[in-house]
């Protein structure tokens, strides 16, 4: 028996060298029964077809929520104290709708200028203003994909796949 492998008891096993192929440290490691392997990932993948490339598919990885959300973020600055563009990917507008933008102000020692209000703009043709006196700022913007039935009755639907990897019909 390898010594990475190590048997706890009659029903359990554990790993001591399993590492993502990549530098993300969240590890899911489940049994599939019906394939009798234990699979691993590092993130829930999925695949669509591009929106405005026919030859391209886009792959995005799965935030938890109660939608089928997207969030796209960033980092920029206001140089000219007054506002900023953010240019989104031209293809937001034709994936997701109703969109909301969260801005963080990034604290500058050099101005101690603790009172700098930064607003914003509804995203519009895949861009958004902010607005303020000269500043770096986080921003982060989440858009709703597609609508899910949340709490939906165990009699009206059917769980398939096993694990995390579940979802209903």
């Amino acid at each position: 028996m390898s010594k990475n492998i190590n048997i706890n008891n009659k029903n359990g096993l554990s790993f001591s060298h399993l590492a993502p192929t990549g530098t993300n440290n969240s590890r899911v490691v489940m049994y599939d029964p019906s394939m009798q392997k234990v699979t691993y990932n590092t993130s829930k993948t999925f695949v669509i077809d591009h929106p405005k490339d026919n030859e391209k598919f886009l792959v995005h990885a799965c935030l938890e929520g109660p939608e089928a959300g997207v969030y796209y973020r960033g980092k920029a600055v206001i140089v000219n104290d007054e506002y900023v563009t953010i240019v989104l990917p031209d293809y937001v507008d034709k994936l997701a709708k109703n969109f909301t933008v969260h801005i963080t102000q990034i604290y500058d020692e050099s101005t101690k200028d603790q009172y700098n209000i930064l607003k914003t703009t509804e995203v519009s043709g895949n861009r958004f203003n902010v607005y303020g006196k000269n500043s770096k700022f986080f921003w982060i913007v989440y858009g709703e994909r597609l609508a899910i039935d949340v709490e939906p009755s165990k009699s009206s639907v059917s769980v398939c796949g096993s694990g995390p990897y579940t979802w209903v019909v």
